[in-house]
């Protein structure tokens, strides 16, 4: 495949954020974007590829009229209804922001038939791709760092960000729109979820209209492997800084994340303790974006955080989720 043509549904950060990436690769042509209005998608299209892309607002028109290879479905969680499983039907190789959905009952369907049409997937976890986290999951699984035991995980920020955005029912909430990221990273590392119990309530944001969504939460994790953890999520904290650090510590190393990009390794398995720092600023979205479009080129999922880590992701916060709103009652997650 000389050529990568890509489409993109969806054009508010996380689309232009994408479309910047991709426009940095070389054989990717951007041939369609989908908006709200067309007046942005021919906004989009005039800023980001000097209108050379098809502006659209009906993405079944552009499905229908654009050769895509590839499509970048960059929607809020509410605003998905079937265009993932139309595209991959079609034979289109998907890259999807996360959360996928809403209901674990509309991201199953969207697994049936990304596994069904053959096509390759990609979901944005865009940490995955830190150097750091890198290094870390490189000695997990080659049992350098020995048993994993514990992820201690924080996710802090204070922000009304979008309407959408405070509203249960279109964005699910912090949890699952936000700290999702760290439920996704604790599972990267340790594995698969037994039970979960949660904790949350809105304590800042009473007074604000329309919020709806959780501001503090906090949830313990027992994964199958025995490991534990605990991951907490603040929409209180600092305003406009965005916080997401944590501790993962295994038999033979504790790493202290400042980010995906950043830790500190203390190795413990010799005579005497040692230090390492990982430091670096590699752009995690850019990563995601070249690591999915060279999968394309080859033809192989090559290991990607595919559509069904999304899946397995948003049970795990539908279940901390649940959980919370039964009390902090224990809920067993379902393979």
């Amino acid at each position: 495949m000389d050529t990568i043509h890509v489409g993109i549904l969806g054009l508010g950060f996380m689309g232009m954020t994408h479309a910047k990436n991709l426009l940095k690769l070389k054989h990717v042509d951007i041939k369609g974007v989908c908006g709200l209005t067309l007046e942005e998608a021919e906004e989009f299209s005039q800023t980001h590829t000097h209108g050379k892309a098809k502006a659209f607002a009906d993405f079944d028109y552009m499905l229908e009229d654009v050769n895509m290879d590839v499509l970048f479905i960059c929607l809020p969680p509410f605003a998905h209804h079937g265009q993932l499983e139309a595209a991959a039907r079609k034979g289109i190789h998907i890259f999807a922001e996360k959360p996928i959905a809403l209901q674990l009952d509309q991201a199953k369907a969207m697994v049936d038939t990304v596994n069904a049409s053959g096509v390759l997937s990609c979901v944005g976890y865009h940490m995955r791709q830190g150097v750091a986290v890198e290094k870390l999951k490189a000695m997990i699984d080659d049992g350098r760092a020995g048993i994993p035991t514990l992820f201690d995980g924080r996710f802090a920020c204070h922000s009304l960000h979008t309407p959408w955005w405070i509203d249960r029912e279109k964005s699910g909430g912090q949890i699952l729109e936000q700290a999702i990221h760290l439920y996704d990273l604790a599972m990267y590392f340790m594995g698969e979820a037994e039970w979960v119990t949660g904790v949350m309530g809105n304590l800042c944001h009473t007074h604000v209209a329309n919020y709806t969504v959780e501001d503090t939460s906090t949830a313990i994790i027992k994964f199958e492997s025995g490991a534990i953890g605990n991951i907490a999520a603040s929409n209180c904290a600092v305003p406009w800084e965005w916080q997401s650090i944590f501790t993962v510590i295994c038999e033979h190393v504790t790493v202290h994340f400042k980010d995906a990009n950043n830790a500190e390794f203390i190795y413990t398995n010799g005579e005497e303790t040692t230090r390492e720092w990982v430091l670096d600023n590699r752009d995690m979205y850019y990563q995601e974006v070249e690591t999915f479009i060279h999968a394309v080129k080859e033809g192989k999922q090559n290991g990607l955080c595919g559509i069904h880590d999304g899946y397995r992701s948003l049970q795990l916060v539908d279940a901390v989720v649940k959980s919370a709103e039964k009390s902090s009652e224990k809920v067993t997650l379902k393979n």
